[in-house]
């Protein structure tokens, strides 16, 4: 996965050949990550939230995923851009994003079956449910873990296999 990743342009290392597979990934990381996905577009202005400055190696990515509804922020006008990304906010952006561009997101699992699917908000659960009927999400130890971090080499495994699955 981290291979796929790398190679496909979506991921880079952390310098010096490293990829740092069990680093966190912040909120800026996952959307640029996603910016770079969709062919780098400009985006029409800027992002709408006072903690993205302009100029920042992230600032392209926030603007362009805020104009496509990809992400809103976790609060009134705020990114949180280094915030390490929960797993409910990755399956969140990742459904936003499949839905702008126009993939099937109609696919919903029972999310029943693991003992911490109550732990999941109310505005991941339709996500959450998605990611686990696409088999982009499995479950870590057998839970959903919703509130915990999103490791680098987790994401390269969620995004190869929403590449090869969703957006294929």
């Amino acid at each position: 996965a981290v291979t796929y990743a790398y190679e496909n342009g979506l991921m880079d290392g952390v310098g010096t050949g490293l990829f740092a597979p069990n680093s966190e990934t912040t909120r800026a990381q996952l959307v640029t990550i996603l910016h770079r996905l969709a062919g780098q577009p400009a985006p029409s202005g800027d992002s709408g939230f006072s903690d993205v400055e302009t100029g920042t190696w992230y600032t392209d990515a926030v603007a362009w995923a805020a104009q496509n509804g990809i992400v809103n922020g976790v609060d009134e006008g705020i990114f949180a851009p280094m915030n390490t990304l929960t797993r409910e906010q990755l399956v969140t952006m990742l459904y936003r994003y499949a839905e702008a561009k126009g993939y099937d997101v109609s696919a919903s699992a029972d999310l029943s079956g693991y003992p911490d699917a109550g732990q999941v908000q109310d505005y991941a659960q339709p996500t959450m449910a998605w990611a686990v009927a696409e088999g982009i999400v499995e479950g870590v130890d057998g839970t959903l873990n919703p509130a915990g971090n999103a490791t680098r080499a987790q994401i390269a495994t969620i995004l190869m296999r929403f590449c090869e699955g969703v957006a294929k």
